[in-house]
């Protein structure tokens, strides 16, 4: 089902603009976001084990070293190095192709602010981590994930400029699938590698994309006023 939500948000943003009628359906989605992420924070502070983690948590359990290994390579795109690259990758084709300094800016301030906001989620719930065999180093708390948070945070608005300025409608569908994909296989990395709960991974997904809708609608309110000022 959460497949299925992110691939609708993507596929909401396929029109590449902001619009009335995109603008209700992200902020619907924003609305459902919100109510997921107040109640996962409600069960977290509440118990101390959830019957949903260990349900999901049972589906992905694997010692296959194949697949470790290939989430390990997933779960590097939402790392501080992982994100790092892609961001500036992104901000440097942002620069070369469409010298659109605002969404450069948006990215970068949503991103770097998220991470910041995400430790400050982590410090005050205080959840500490599965009480499993870290397959991945960690050094921080557990809820939210701050590689499902970030993650989305980034890839859905690469997503956004993707669609934004690609032409054709297969490129901005490759864009929306391939973003979908890495922001899930980024999270079930987390679970796999039992480093985070699927409570903390759905509740950085939930946070995450709040905070990246939010961003989208100062990058849109910033570029109408310029337009307006001009």
């Amino acid at each position: 089902m959460y497949i299925l939500v992110l691939l609708k948000i993507n596929i909401v943003l396929l029109e590449g603009k902001m619009n009335k009628r995109v603008e209700k359906q992200l902020f619907i989605f924003s609305l459902l976001a919100g109510v997921i992420g107040v109640y996962l924070l409600y069960l977290v502070t509440s118990s101390e084990a959830l019957w949903i983690d260990k349900a999901i948590a049972s589906v992905f359990v694997t010692s296959n070293d194949s697949i470790l290994t290939l989430f390990g390579y997933f779960t590097e795109l939402g790392s501080k190095i992982g994100i790092g690259a892609v961001a500036l990758l992104s901000l440097l084709v942002l620069w070369l192709t469409k010298k659109d300094y605002i969404a450069m800016a948006t990215i970068a301030l949503a991103v770097a602010l998220g991470n910041e906001v995400n430790k400050l989620l982590k410090n005050w719930i205080g959840r500490e981590r599965p009480d499993l065999e870290h397959l991945d180093e960690v050094a921080s708390l557990s809820f939210p994930s701050g590689h499902a948070m970030v993650g989305i945070i980034l890839y859905m608005l690469i997503a956004y400029f993707l669609v934004k300025y690609i032409s054709s409608k297969k490129g901005k569908w490759i864009a929306a699938i391939a973003c979908t994909l890495i922001i899930l296989l980024l999270g079930l990395s987390r679970i796999i590698l039992h480093v985070h709960y699927p409570t903390d991974v759905i509740g950085g997904y939930a946070f995450g994309f709040i905070w990246g809708f939010l961003w989208i609608l100062i990058y849109e309110m910033v570029k109408e006023w310029l337009k307006k000022k001009a």
